[in-house]
């Protein structure tokens, strides 16, 4: 006995269908766990961010490290959560449909605004000082290592300063130390969120609301 199948619908009619169930079930899932996506995206943000080596030295007590450096006063817990924090909250994420042609964005998460303006408001991202204030987060952010202040250097020593880890000195220049010199392109920030670990645990989430 032989069955035969006659196909009267179009190759294109069916790839068609075959599209738009694909797009609508697609669609329905990420529209149903956008929130979640989000959720757990932002969840991994503070070990990417607490990671960083800028963030591990401005939660250190070292005379070499970024507290003495700018002259950062007391606890830097706070500063570190207030950082953190605020590239959790300008996490955003935007669903936009997939056409019948599997045409679209789908889901797009943004991490960080490019201009750092989140960060660069935050109270914390500054030293005041007798006759001056010193935008440290800026220029941790975005100046890389042009001169902060000429005729003087940063001299570590403990018990002096602001921070109790060093003060500054007459002669030379003072600019942020190359290991931690950012650009807009290329900052403690940016780096946070790529490399494989970050893409894996990303795709990770995917994964699992497609399981």
């Amino acid at each position: 006995m032989s069955i035969s199948i006659t196909i009267t619908d179009s190759i294109a009619n069916i790839e068609k269908n075959i599209n738009k169930g694909i797009a609508d079930y697609i669609n329905d899932i990420l529209n149903k766990k956008q929130n979640l996506i989000l959720q757990e995206a932002k969840a991994l943000i503070p070990d990417w961010v607490n990671s960083q080596p800028e963030i591990i030295s401005l939660a250190s007590s070292n005379t070499s490290s970024l507290v003495g450096l700018f002259g950062i006063a007391g606890d830097t817990t706070s500063i570190i959560n207030s950082i953190v924090k605020s590239v959790v909250d300008a996490t955003t994420i935007t669903f936009v449909k997939y056409t019948d042609k599997l045409k679209g964005a789908g889901l797009q998460l943004e991490f960080q605004p490019s201009n750092f303006s989140n960060l660069l408001l935050l109270n914390a991202g500054h030293t005041i000082y007798d006759g001056g204030d010193l935008h440290w987060l800026d220029w941790l952010l975005k100046r890389g290592d042009k001169i902060i202040i000429t005729n003087y250097h940063y001299n570590p020593s403990t018990g002096l300063g602001r921070s109790g880890l060093g003060n500054m000195i007459q002669g030379g220049s003072f600019r942020v130390p190359p290991q931690f010199a950012g650009t807009d392109d290329n900052n403690f920030i940016t780096r946070a969120f790529n490399g494989p670990t970050q893409e894996k645990q990303l795709t990770s989430i995917f994964e699992k609301v497609f399981k």
